[in-house]
């Protein structure tokens, strides 16, 4: 009785957290398609505010469905990551579709960047000390352990990405948006990232808590871990689907583009899942999933950009691919895969 019990209780917060998530992002973008249309390469100011506020959805339903089921992962330490998160989204939302408070820097609202700055000091000041640590532990935002693995995941994947780029360019598939130049590459890179991680974490924790962790938490003890993580990756591919058919990520090709995009995101979800369990943390999958989007762009300038969206995902496929490969032999999957599934 209790296993039927544990399951469906499971299965409720799972449906309550896919239909928030799905229904809140569909109609935002909707919404703003029957305003501003197609979304244009690169995109319009509205469409990039609007692509940001969709990637908060995901932690913030997670956030209602655990004051909802009264979590024990609702402890202070955790209210307060939370409170910095949607205080951010908030005032991002504010000053991104109406104006900043108090001005802009870097094409940075002044304010909201003031908030995520603070935030995450107070994410490190929490996991100082032990107990503060262990009011953030139920809910994965702790440091936890196996930290070798923040350098080693997340470099391993920004080698991937200047191989790509450095393959586009002497295949001549693409040139860069500024110079071939590695040094600069780099140069600009590592404080680029760092800064980015102190300003903007909260893009990335509102998809990675989301995914990673809640739903991650939920899909795992249902179908085990290999299933679980094909099956996640292709929510997350299907949440994508709107604004792929609106021309972002693949203009003019909505249903290839969405086939390839679930295929990319079965993949990046093998190794971001692999991250949180591997660490017990979603800051190394924060760490990954930023450093896989905001480097690319630093790849683009200073190694190669190709203007063929379709060829570009497909290798970073290939090539994610094989390191999703190499972690799924890992042994912390079948740990996970032992575990007795609910019945």
């Amino acid at each position: 009785m209790n296993k039927t019990l544990k399951r469906g209780q499971l299965k409720k917060e799972l449906s309550i957290f896919l239909i928030i998530t799905f229904v809140a992002t569909y109609i935002l973008q909707f919404f703003i398609y029957s305003i501003a249309g197609y979304i244009p390469s690169p995109p319009s100011q509205i469409w990039v505010a609007t692509l940001v506020l969709s990637m908060f959805i995901p932690a913030t339903a997670a956030i209602i469905c655990i004051i909802y089921f009264k979590s024990s992962a609702l402890t202070r330490e955790s209210k307060i990551v939370f409170t910095f998160f949607l205080l951010y989204v908030v005032l991002f939302s504010f000053e991104n579709y109406y104006q900043p408070v108090m001005g802009s820097v870097m094409d940075q609202p002044v304010l909201s960047t003031i908030v995520a700055v603070l935030g995450m000091l107070a994410v490190i000041l929490l996991n100082l000390k032990k107990k503060w640590r262990n009011g953030l532990k139920a809910s994965k935002l702790s440091f936890g352990r196996n930290r070798k693995y923040y350098l080693i995941l997340p470099l391993t994947v920004l080698l991937i990405l200047i191989f790509q780029g450095i393959i586009v360019y002497f295949s001549g598939l693409g040139v860069p948006a500024a110079e071939f130049n590695i040094y600069t590459f780099f140069v600009t890179l590592i404080p680029y990232l760092i800064f980015s991680f102190f300003t903007i974490w909260a893009w990335y924790f509102g998809e990675e808590f989301g995914w990673r962790v809640y739903l991650q938490d939920r899909l795992f003890p249902l179908l085990g871990s290999y299933k679980g993580v094909l099956v996640l990756g292709i929510i997350w591919g299907a949440w994508h689907y709107p604004m792929n058919a609106m021309g972002y990520n693949f203009p003019g090709q909505p249903i290839l583009g969405n086939v390839l995009m679930t295929i990319f995101t079965i993949v990046m979800g093998i190794i971001l899942s692999y991250a949180v369990l591997k660490t017990g943390s979603v800051w190394a999958a924060i760490i990954i999933h930023l450093f896989n989007n905001k480097a690319g762009n630093i790849v683009a300038a200073y190694l190669a950009y190709s203007s063929n969206g379709l060829m570009g995902n497909i290798m970073g496929s290939v090539l994610l691919g094989i390191f999703a490969l190499i972690l799924l032999r890992s042994k912390v999957w079948k740990r996970v895969e032992k575990v007795p599934k609910i019945q």
